[in-house]
């Protein structure tokens, strides 16, 4: 007869000390992402902040990219899941093309320049979830700009405020 045995107890011991983390208040908080305000950074790039943490070094965005929006090629220091919402994008060193539904994982080190197509008929919209951080490149592969967790946060932040805009509490 199979099944589960009952003769053993189920013993669950907590995580090492090095993954407990002691916070004030809630360990899990719901984030209202419709009430969040989009950061435009450039024309056709919008942001917003859902999650910052410095302690993983890791953060979450969602991005909308109009059609034709071509971001710099860049370097990944950790990896990154981007999920696509809606619309359709590519890396140009790349064959595939990530459609609504789809799951990019990226690896540590993973270089590439980000398009949606000129001739798309909606903007791309996609949760990317980052750690590590990246380095934007030159056409020649040189650094001209180091992006982690604290330069997001900085940078949503700044934005709204130019646009005279509220900036939130991010989690």
């Amino acid at each position: 007869m199979g099944g589960l045995s009952t003769k053993r107890a189920l013993t669950v011991k907590p995580p090492p000390l090095c993954f407990q983390v002691m916070l004030a208040g809630p360990l899990a908080l719901p984030v209202d992402v419709d009430a969040l305000p989009w950061a435009t950074f450039y024309p056709g790039i919008d942001i917003k902040l859902l999650h910052a943490s410095e302690a993983t070094a890791s953060y979450t965005v969602l991005a909308r990219f109009a059609p034709g929006t071509l971001l710099p090629k860049h370097r990944h220091f950790g990896e990154v899941q981007a999920y696509t919402l809606s619309g359709s994008w590519h890396y140009k060193e790349y064959e595939w093309e990530a459609r609504a539904g789809s799951l990019v994982y990226e690896q540590p080190g993973a270089t590439h320049t980000l398009h949606v197509a000129d001739d798309a008929t909606e903007p791309a919209i996609i949760l990317f979830v980052v750690t590590g951080g990246m380095a934007l490149l030159t056409d020649e592969d040189d650094v001209f700009m180091l992006e982690d967790v604290r330069a997001m946060r900085d940078r949503y932040a700044e934005t709204l405020r130019d646009a005279g805009v509220e900036v939130p509490s991010i989690p």
